[in-house]
């Protein structure tokens, strides 16, 4: 398969809820090897971009494309997404509280041959086999994100931040290409946030992991971002690198609630 420069990239894509126009016309590229980050006021359309590129929310195709690595997803459903590598979090982590964090991670691999009844019954050596690989891989994922030691832990009783670490755990054990993060560090104070951080930048830099993530934290996002889309009223109104993008008349209007003119 021919290797694109963008591993996700899309075009004009629209989305409507009857009058409301809560997309127009987006056209976002995430390049291979930059950290690309997507911010914008409060109901400016970001939970919305992402529910339609990762298929949870359907769209007015019309001569709109979005595209991961050289595949045509637009649409497609969730399931198929994630098995093509891109996966995503929520705002809200979705954790199984009344699980441990080990039983949360083991969840996540696809594909387990104890899922197939005949699997279950005829090749109980190859999944329990899966499962014992299944159970290292989980610890050593939960080490790099430094939240091994609660892994006999219900899911319900670890923190904010390590809420959100298990949620990027589980989905790195569907081994993805890119991940796309919904404010990963909301709510969580500012030394774990810059932790979490640390991991997600090690993750694209020495596991080649891509990332695309929404979040509100301008300190983490100006520090972190090599590149920067801006959304405000469902349109891409700025797009740069950090230093750029803090200097754009539009995106202070929009934050600041100012005309292009005043900002």
């Amino acid at each position: 398969m021919t290797k694109t420069k963008y591993v996700l990239s899309t075009e004009n894509v629209h989305k409507y809820f009857g009058g409301v126009k809560a997309l127009e016309g987006v056209t976002v590229a995430v390049e291979r090897g930059k950290l690309t980050s997507l911010i914008g006021p409060n109901g400016s359309g970001k939970s919305t971009f992402y529910n339609v590129v990762t298929g949870f929310l359907q769209f007015e195709k019309g001569d709109a494309s979005v595209t991961f690595k050289t595949d045509d997803i637009a649409n497609l459903e969730p399931s198929i997404i994630a098995r093509k590598g891109m996966v995503r979090t929520f705002q809200h982590t979705r954790n199984f509280p009344k699980m441990t964090v080990l039983e949360n991670m083991l969840v996540s691999p696809q594909k387990q041959a104890g899922e197939s009844v005949i699997w279950a019954f005829l090749g109980k050596r190859l999944w329990m086999k899966q499962e014992k690989y299944n159970i290292k891989k989980a610890q050593v994922i939960l080490n790099f994100l430094e939240i091994g030691q609660v892994s006999e832990h219900l899911a319900e009783e670890l923190s904010g931040g390590q809420q959100k670490l298990l949620a990027i755990g589980r989905l790195l054990m569907t081994q993805p290409s890119l991940l796309l993060l919904d404010e990963p560090v909301a709510g969580v104070n500012p030394t774990l946030a810059n932790k979490i951080f640390d991991r997600i930048i090690e993750l694209k830099d020495k596991k080649g992991i891509e990332v695309f993530l929404i979040e509100h934290n301008m300190d983490v996002i100006m520090a972190f971002s090599d590149e920067i889309y801006v959304l405000a009223e469902g349109k891409v109104i700025a797009q740069g690198t950090p230093e750029e993008v803090q200097k754009n008349r539009q995106v202070l209007a929009a934050y600041l609630g100012e005309s292009p003119e005043e900002a």
